[in-house]
């Protein structure tokens, strides 16, 4: 549900990852046809079954996309921030949205109709190789979320979450941020809150990571690596 429909700017719009290569032109008229809104936290955005003749862009905030399981649980599929897009894949395909996307806090979401995507891609190449970078980029994640759920213990899982979330690999202190909080995060590594918070302390114990609410301090990427690729001998919950 919204909680106000806003106009948005083209400005906006080319500011985010997506539109930045695009021809201002184009943008505005993309702007134009938006329908943008606010949401507030748990409010649902997308239901699992819903139909799409557009896609969503989040402009502001923090949503989650998630399952559903039989008695009620959630399974947090992906964290979506500002840039990020969703719902590509139904608006091409046209089967219904197989997830549930909700506000993780107070955000600002857009929402493009088909029309201006197909007119968009007819017109702007460079906007046809954005759009499919970043839903490859998606496939990828979601390749590799599957590998560590099937091939990694819990440590290992989140390791190399944690690594995922390094800017600069080759820094030998830095401070990551978590996109969510500590139980978001651990259902989307098909984890417990409880085992998640139990490795952090763990890793720093090792004197790998320093925890600061959910800032964490990297002390050694390098023992990180080892640790996904097997050095680590403890096997975790998982």
């Amino acid at each position: 549900m919204s909680s106000g429909d806003f106009d948005i700017s083209a400005e906006a719009l080319q500011q985010l990852p997506l539109f930045q290569q695009v021809d201002p032109r184009a943008v505005s008229s993309i702007a134009d046809a938006c329908r943008a809104f606010h949401v507030g936290r748990t409010d649902r955005v997308l239901s699992r079954g819903d139909q799409l003749d557009g896609f969503y862009i989040v402009m502001d905030g923090s949503l989650k996309a998630y399952f559903l399981s039989c008695d009620g649980s959630e399974r947090v599929l992906r964290i979506l921030q500002t840039g990020d897009s969703f719902g590509e894949a139904m608006m091409f395909n046209g089967f219904p949205s197989p997830v549930y996307v909700e506000a993780l806090a107070s955000s600002q979401v857009a929402y493009i109709p088909r029309t201006k995507v197909a007119d968009a891609l007819s017109t702007e190449p460079v906007f046809v190789e954005s759009l499919f970078r970043g839903m490859s980029q998606l496939v990828l994640e979601l390749v590799r979320d599957i590998e560590a759920c099937c091939l990694m213990n819990a440590k290992q899982r989140i390791v190399a979450y944690l690594l995922r979330l390094i800017e600069q690999p080759d820094a030998d202190e830095q401070v990551i941020t978590l996109p969510a909080s500590k139980w978001v995060v651990a259902s989307m590594l098909n984890l417990s809150a409880e085992t998640f918070s139990r490795e952090l302390h763990r890793l720093q114990s090792q004197g790998l990571i320093e925890i600061v609410r959910r800032s964490i301090q990297i002390h050694d990427s390098d023992g990180l690596i080892d640790i996904v690729n097997g050095a680590d001998t403890g096997r975790g919950d998982n």
